[in-house]
């Protein structure tokens, strides 16, 4: 246990020192803050909008007005959500990405395979590390974003709101160690760091951008008139199709669970925490369980003696 942990804080004390990483994170830090920013601004001109057609509306002698716009308060948070499931994953690619490949092209992977540790204990002890290193980074940025979003928006959550975001970032943590744990395993099976880091960065594209576009182009949709704005909404609706190529993109399951958790969608505002949970079951599965199997094959990856 002892060289585990020991193993954990080399790694999170290596990705700390890490330019690039340091950046990346930064970028990171920087775009969540900035999306609480952009969020209540978002909702502020909604308000203004509403509040300019009521007064066009009086001043032309018309009394039936137009109910105002609902303000959930995490929706002004909504951002975040793309951001933890585009740059979030390439965190935890590039942070993967080094746990062998680097201590291979270093030398230093070979010495710590002569010390009196098991293979596995060096898989744990990246995974701990990692998960260290990407929690440490979450919980920052919760702190930062919660503390804004009461500063800006002139909002306070309440007991329910602050369980949500909770959950939220519990399950950013989970959906960013996948990709931690499938370049980890990637890093072990090829010695070649390069091919190894553009093939997870094929697998991100096309998870995060190639398979939920295909999903979308496959829902159908219907149009709403909003009679006091004039305008006209598409309302997507989900297909067999477009669920099925969903199965295959954690980041579509992601998104789906955050716009729930953080009320960006109406219909599920309002429902309590377990319930919201029990919802997206089907989703939550669908990002742990290929963590999981990749997780299993990276141990059984570390049992041979040419990864190391």
């Amino acid at each position: 246990m002892n060289g585990i942990v020991t193993l954990a804080q080399k790694e999170a004390k290596s990705a700390f020192r890490d330019h690039i990483f340091l950046l990346i994170t930064g970028l990171f830090v920087l775009l969540s803050v900035i999306s609480v920013y952009i969020g209540s601004s978002t909702k502020n001109a909604e308000l203004q909008a509403y509040h300019d057609i009521v007064q066009l509306l009086k001043s032309q002698g018309i009394t039936s007005l137009p109910s105002p716009p609902v303000i959930y308060p995490l929706s002004v948070l909504s951002n975040l959500i793309s951001y933890v499931s585009m740059i979030g994953s390439v965190v935890a690619i590039f942070l993967g990405f080094e746990s062998f490949s680097g201590e291979r092209n270093n030398g230093t992977l070979k010495l710590i395979a002569t010390r009196p540790i098991y293979r596995d204990q060096i898989v744990s002890g990246k995974l701990l590390g990692g998960g260290m290193v990407i929690g440490s980074l979450l919980g920052v940025i919760l702190i930062f974003n919660l503390v804004l979003f009461i500063l800006v928006s002139g909002m306070t959550p309440n007991t329910s709101e602050i369980l949500r975001l909770f959950s939220f970032f519990l399950i950013a943590f989970v959906y960013m160690m996948v990709f931690y744990i499938a370049t980890m395993f990637v890093s072990l099976k090829t010695n070649d760091s390069a091919f190894g880091f553009m093939l997870m960065m094929i697998i991100w594209l096309a998870i995060s951008f190639v398979l939920p576009q295909l999903a979308d182009s496959q829902r159908s949709f219907a149009y709403a008139l909003s009679a006091a704005a004039q305008t006209v909404t598409q309302v997507p609706s989900d297909t067999v199709v477009s669920k099925m190529i969903e199965l295959f993109s954690p980041a579509a399951q992601f998104q789906s669970i955050g716009k729930d958790l953080l009320q960006v969608i109406p219909e599920t505002a309002d429902i309590n925490l377990g319930g919201l949970l029990l919802k997206q079951i089907g989703g939550l599965i669908e990002i742990v369980i290929p963590g999981l199997a990749v997780l299993l094959l990276s141990y059984r990856a570390a049992q041979k003696e040419e990864v190391i």
